[in-house]
């Protein structure tokens, strides 16, 4: 079986990529998300390539999506690879290194001055047969709300087992009341679009935490108050009306992730942000919130701190041009994923 390699038109392709994602990669990728994800981007149209089989049938894809990004204090123009898939019939190394060359000379090159990748376990196998290692790795970081699922399991009494979790919901809420000691702190939810503030906010702090996105309003209303499958709310918090941080999370099944964490590095207004998020997601009946983390994260010891106890790790992958970046040069979250 030969493979060849084309790269996709966006308008023409657009049925033949989103078929490919929704039968090899995620069954709910339709129309709406592919129009999101790779044409309505403010930072400008995905780059995508096909796989060809032996009767020019695709049988895989690749894309890399622009991000603006602060790098050494100058915007720059980077990239995340995301959606590569391929047929379980082509599933041999071959064809998969040829996605990914192609990928990788696109966001290597001098159109993008920095890429990165969170690769799954099978990409990052591919990624060492190309002889390229992970620069960081990301550890989602969870806090544990309430436990009635837990205790629902181990205790197969329900009388007994409601009576447990009471007492337990009850320790975890009053370890999580304890004051931030900023009065002057207003910490509530956002509900309107993004406006000035944030791409302000993003000016003032966004160049001085390494490789990070240009958070402009006009990305966070995009990336999240228009995703066209989940819904995201935005906690900020404010000092004397002025918006100094903020986090973006959304929930499922019982479940919390923070996205961003973005905005001032003062601990004190982080805890208040935090604990304000904890009430408000516990009052919701949720049991765990995660955030995930690059391991070098300088918050970690407050996340610690505040009962964000590490999970799982998955890797990070960063270039700039030929050069892989150091774990100390990025700032990379959960919300920084291609979708």
């Amino acid at each position: 079986m030969t493979t060849r390699i084309r790269e996709a038109n966006l308008r023409e392709d657009q049925k033949v990529l989103t078929d490919l994602i929704q039968t090899y990669l995620d069954g709910e990728a339709d129309n709406n998300r592919f129009r999101w994800l790779y044409l309505e981007n403010p930072f400008g149209p995905a780059r995508a390539w096909v796989a060809c089989g032996d009767h020019n049938e695709a049988i895989g894809m690749a894309a890399v999506f622009p991000r603006r990004m602060y790098r050494e204090g100058k915007t720059v123009t980077g990239c995340v690879l995301g959606d590569l898939c391929i047929s379980t019939k082509y599933r041999s190394v071959g064809p998969t290194l040829q996605l990914q060359r192609a990928c990788l000379a696109c966001a290597r090159s001098e159109e993008f001055a920095v890429a990165y990748d969170f690769p799954s376990s099978t990409m990052s196998r591919v990624y060492e047969h190309l002889g390229i290692f992970p620069a960081e790795k990301s550890v989602r970081r969870a806090k544990v709300l309430r436990i009635d699922d837990k205790i629902g399991r181990l205790v197969p009494v329900p009388v007994l087992s409601r009576l447990l979790a009471a007492v337990g919901n009850f320790a975890l809420a009053v370890k999580s009341r304890r004051p931030s000691h900023l009065p002057d702190l207003e910490v509530r939810l956002d509900d309107a679009p993004c406006s000035s503030e944030y791409s302000a906010l993003a000016e003032q702090v966004g160049s001085s935490w390494g490789i990070c996105t240009v958070r402009s309003a006009e990305y966070l209303n995009w990336r999240y108050r228009r995703h066209p499958r989940l819904k995201y709310e935005f906690l900020a918090a404010r000092r004397y009306k002025e918006l100094v941080a903020y986090c973006t999370f959304t929930m499922a099944d019982g479940n919390a992730t923070i996205a961003e964490l973005f905005g001032s590095m003062d601990n004190q207004v982080l805890t208040g942000l935090l604990r304000e998020l904890v009430g408000l997601l516990r009052r919701r009946g949720v049991a765990t919130v995660s955030m995930p983390v690059l391991s070098g994260d300088p918050r970690t010891g407050l996340l610690r701190k505040l009962g964000f106890w590490a999970r799982e790790a998955v890797p990070v992958m960063g270039f700039a041009g030929g050069s892989t970046l150091t774990s100390s040069q990025m700032f990379l979250m959960h919300g920084d994923r291609e979708s």
